[in-house]
């Protein structure tokens, strides 16, 4: 019994180190309640993969479609499960142009609008311009994303991946108990 024992708890692993891929930060905690409802009533609208040596989960909205087609950049659920975190991350899908970089986001395209850039994948980063997005696409404001040629293209046209990429941050400020 005691060989049976001792075998199960070593074939399990080192424990994970408090802290290990997280940011501490309050704005990406999950809570029990919040992950459930997530996990229950809103993920079946996502497709997930989880990376095998983080764990971590992502979500990806189901209408953006296959790897082939899916916009310029749209946002993705980081499911952190292990650290009770989530992140927000937005990732590149195809564009008819080569885009710029760093990604540089306008409200217009005269020149007179402020510009918002994403260098890097630092989380909270990542977690301000999706909002910056949000805020603007819940108040109809057209984005655009610069082109290496320094043309600016529309981010989303009205339909399904405007209304994906507010589901999506509408569901992960729920998932972070930030709504």
């Amino acid at each position: 019994m005691c060989l049976l024992m001792g075998t199960l708890l070593f074939s399990c692993g080192p424990a994970p180190k408090a802290g290990d891929n997280a940011t501490g930060e309050s704005r990406f905690h999950t809570t029990p309640p919040s992950l459930l409802y997530f996990k229950n009533m809103r993920s079946t609208t996502y497709s997930m993969e989880e990376q095998p040596q983080s764990r971590i989960e992502l979500y990806r909205h189901k209408q953006f479609g296959p790897a082939g087609e899916r916009p310029a950049v749209y946002p993705i659920i980081a499911n952190n499960w292990l650290q009770d975190e989530a992140y927000l991350f937005l990732e590149r899908g195809n564009a008819p142009m080569p885009l710029h970089e760093p990604l540089t986001f306008a409200a217009d395209t005269t020149g007179s609008s402020d510009f918002f850039r994403l260098q890097g994948a630092r989380p909270g980063q990542q977690y301000d311009l999706a909002l910056d997005l949000y805020k603007g696409l819940q108040n109809k404001k057209q984005w655009f994303i610069k082109q290496r040629n320094g043309q600016f293209a529309p981010l989303y046209q009205e339909g399904n991946e405007r209304t994906a990429f507010l589901v999506t941050l509408r569901d992960y400020l729920k998932l972070t108990e930030a709504d």
